[in-house]
């Protein structure tokens, strides 16, 4: 079965390739805040939106006289105003807030493109004479849109392409899964998965980094380099807790179960909870079940999420009883009714397997 499967590979550019790469998000970057604000200008004037097709004419002259742009080649420069585009539409269908004007210190910068670039071996050529060395393998066919991101002073490509992934022939019993902040997957199996908690583990480290930050003076070169260092914190974080969803889910999903049976858990409205908020950001449960579906599917099993409201975790999973209430900090349970003792995360994930069948 082909599917659409994304890489994130890291570039290994020499000096002169990082300042041609820079070249062009400085140019990605002016072009899209240029034509933000003749959209802006457009608008007040005419009480109309200033279109796509005009934008672009508008630009092919302009590359001629500029001199930021004219070294650059056209197709960076055109999706850098077909994302504005996409963003401007995005605001007046009410699905997202008004565009804002990009800042070159910002510690994540990138450009696309979607033609003229192909993978040669372990190197990626972005355009003629920019052929950029990196690590990692990269498999499959009809290769589509690349994304050069310069991440808190690293250099990543993001790579879509299609790619045969053969379905599960030989499938084992189904299994029921019970997440949460305390423990991120419990199985009905019994089995668990540690929340690895990455923020928690650098809380000191990053707190210590933001407070040499505020002592800097703004503007200066001791404040920019330590504002990098705060990136770079951040940006591993959010890579061990990567890492660490990508393994547990591969873990559950290659036991081969024909089912698979989670929550239909509305995490946006659980983080609004600000007494939880952190302990769910760091867990990442959407991230968790976003990966769990689509990693089952792709083996030809099925996915069945049961209704957010069922009290999965106060219900007895042998008689069927259930209790009135059962606080959080509450980790394991006697039912009044058959005596039986209950661990609340495992009896929860039988309930949600139950449900499911």
């Amino acid at each position: 079965m082909l599917v659409n499967y994304s890489y994130k590979i890291r570039l290994y550019p020499n000096r002169e390739q990082e300042k041609m790469m820079l070249a062009i998000i400085d140019g990605t970057r002016w072009v899209y805040n240029h034509y933000l604000e003749e959209r802006k200008k457009h608008y007040l004037e005419n009480k109309k939106t200033l279109p796509y097709l005009v934008m672009a004419r508008d630009l092919t002259q302009l590359r001629r006289t500029n001199e930021l742009l004219h070294p650059l080649q056209a197709e960076p420069l055109q999706q850098a105003l077909r994302r504005l585009d996409s963003a401007y539409n995005s605001f007046f269908r009410k699905q997202n807030s008004f565009p804002k004007f990009k800042s070159g210190l910002d510690s994540r910068q990138s450009f696309q493109k979607h033609q003229d670039w192909r993978v040669q071996g372990k190197k990626i050529q972005i355009q003629k004479d920019l052929v950029v060395k990196f690590r990692g393998n990269i498999e499959g066919e009809d290769f589509g849109t690349l994304v050069v991101s310069w991440v808190s002073g690293r250099w990543f490509a993001s790579i879509s392409a299609k790619k045969d992934v053969k379905a599960t022939k030989r499938f084992t019993k189904p299994i029921g899964i019970d997440v949460g902040s305390e423990t991120l997957a419990t199985l009905s199996t019994g089995e668990k998965f540690s929340n690895f908690r990455a923020q928690e583990k650098l809380q000191s480290k990053l707190t210590k980094a933001q407070r040499q930050l505020t002592k800097k003076k703004k503007g200066s070169y001791r404040r920019k380099k330590a504002k990098l260092k705060v990136a770079r914190i951040y940006q591993k974080i959010a890579d061990t807790r990567a890492n660490h969803i990508h393994n547990t889910t591969h873990a559950i999903v290659n036991k081969n179960p024909s089912l698979i049976a989670i929550e239909d858990l509305n995490v946006k409205k659980m983080m609004g909870k600000r007494s939880v908020a952190r302990s769910l950001g760091d867990a990442s449960l959407g991230e968790f079940l976003r990966q769990i579906t689509y990693k089952q599917e792709w083996r030809g099993g099925k996915v069945v999420k049961i209704d957010r409201y069922f009290p999965s975790s106060k219900t007895c999973s042998k008689c069927g009883f259930i209790l009135d209430s059962l606080p959080l900090s509450k980790r394991s349970w006697k039912c009044p009714q058959c005596d039986t003792k209950h661990d609340r995360d495992v009896n929860a994930a039988k309930n949600i397997l139950k449900q499911a069948s």
